[in-house]
């Protein structure tokens, strides 16, 4: 897979007293939040807990206890705890005052910084629930649409995201947030003219930087991939003055253009830098993984990842890194990212189909069933990975006719990406099928810029 990505249970029968102390965990964090577990975490918890009791049963050989070797090895981290705890001030005035829509608000973004830090989505359903009164006004602010929205889009329900921020810019037309966001959803859907108009209010409504960052990051996808890296690196300067989140941002975007040009050592420096910024940042970090993948260095993927568990994200970098090297802890994140996958299907729950059809490819070794989610999968997002792992399962089933629509979509959209070119050598891909045409009649980025 390239180098660029885009969510807990100990399985031992020790461990099953574990499994039963992190569901009484998981109802602390939700009394903490001050709201009841939403019905499909309950139903999650009570699915994965069944799933691995049976696995436990199944293989006798995970039985034991995992015993650190030193007192500093990470086990497994609580998340979220001391953030959630935090926001006590703000549920107490939110219950105190319910009509104070600026404390509302301020909650759900705290919610959601949770939810998206630690990969959690019950955090993006507390914000949801403490949104819903006024979602419900006959007016909602635009402040409340984009947020609503931005909630929608972490669940990957974009029609529904896009509905919301139409009124939320038909209101407040130079909302920065509210185009930006109707941008992003846009490109993740492959819609890359609407997502370039979409960003051109930036210029008025952001910061230059950031509109140019949007812009590049679409025109990055559909035949401008090297003006668009050079344009993005020609303005941006990583300085402590511009916010956190801002510079991550811009860092992970760069890093995705360097490898997809091939330039796997220029793509790990600004992926290293974006984590010196956010260590804990959870996209970064399977980035990051995904970059060591790609290159063999599995052992530092477990390095990376050690004490990541909970994020199933980042459980199936540990994952693949632990199939390739036969480690000890191999069969057991296997096991605990099918459970978690299990879990996902029974409750339909659709929000990761690339990543359950990773998994089925690179560990499980069932090609077909990955293709089958790798389809379904497409009709809701064309990011850079689910071009991959289509035409990756497709190759792993020996028949890349079955990627004909990726592939027709790669030729379409001048789609350039290095890691293509290297599956085309090893699976005989046809050349024209991922290889761009000379750039066309395009405004390059410059121009278009200018007249933005």
């Amino acid at each position: 897979m390239g180098c660029a990505a885009r969510e807990f249970l100990p399985t031992s029968r020790r461990g099953l007293h574990a499994r039963l102390d992190r569901q009484s965990r998981l109802a602390q964090t939700a009394r903490l939040a001050g709201l009841a577990p939403p019905g499909r975490l309950v139903r999650l918890v009570r699915l994965a807990g069944s799933l691995l009791t049976v696995a436990i049963l199944y293989n006798p050989a995970e039985a034991a206890p995992r015993i650190p070797a030193r007192d500093d090895i990470v086990l497994e981290r609580v998340p979220a705890a001391a953030e959630v705890k935090s926001l006590e001030p703000l549920r107490t005035r939110v219950s105190a005052h319910p009509r104070d829509v600026n404390s509302a608000l301020a909650l759900a973004r705290g919610y959601l910084d949770i939810g998206r830090g630690n990969a959690d989505p019950r955090f993006v359903s507390y914000a949801q629930a403490t949104l819903a009164p006024w979602l419900a006004e006959p007016r909602p602010s635009p402040e409340v649409l984009t947020l609503s929205a931005t909630a929608l889009q972490y669940l990957h329900r974009f029609d529904e995201a896009l509905v919301l921020l139409d009124r939320a810019i038909a209101a407040q037309p130079l909302d920065g947030q509210a185009w930006l966001t109707r941008a992003s959803i846009l490109q993740v859907q492959g819609h890359f003219e609407e997502a370039r108009k979409a960003c051109r209010p930036l210029i008025r409504a952001s910061s230059q930087l950031v509109a140019l960052a949007c812009l590049t990051g679409v025109d990055s996808l559909d035949g401008h991939l090297s003006e668009s890296d050079v344009a993005l690196k020609s303005i941006f300067r990583n300085e402590p003055a511009l916010p956190a989140s801002v510079r991550t941002w811009v860092l992970e975007q760069l890093a995705d253009m360097a490898c997809r040009l091939g330039d796997e050592p220029t793509a790990e420096a600004y992926l290293k830098e974006g984590l010196s910024i956010a260590p804990r940042d959870p996209y970064l970090k399977a980035a990051y993984a995904d970059l060591l993948l790609n290159e063999r260095r599995d052992l530092e993927v477990l390095s990376l990842l050690q004490g990541d568990e909970q994020q199933d994200n980042l459980l199936l970098r540990l994952a693949i890194a632990g199939a390739r090297l036969h480690s000890d802890s191999a069969r057991r994140w296997s096991n605990l990212f099918q459970a978690r996958y299990e879990a996902a299907r029974r409750d339909g729950d659709s929000t990761h189909l690339r990543e359950q059809a990773r998994f089925l490819v690179e560990v499980r070794g069932r090609p077909a069933e990955a293709l089958a989610l790798a389809q379904r999968n497409w009709q809701v997002q064309r990011e850079p990975a689910d071009v991959y792992i289509y035409i990756e399962a497709a190759a792993a089933l020996g028949d890349l006719r079955r990627a004909q629509p990726v592939l027709d979509w790669v030729r379409n959209t001048h789609y350039q990406d290095q890691a293509l070119e290297t599956l085309r050598r090893t699976s005989r891909l046809s050349p024209q099928a991922t290889s761009p045409p000379s750039p066309q009649a395009t405004p390059s980025l410059a121009r278009g810029l200018a007249s933005r």
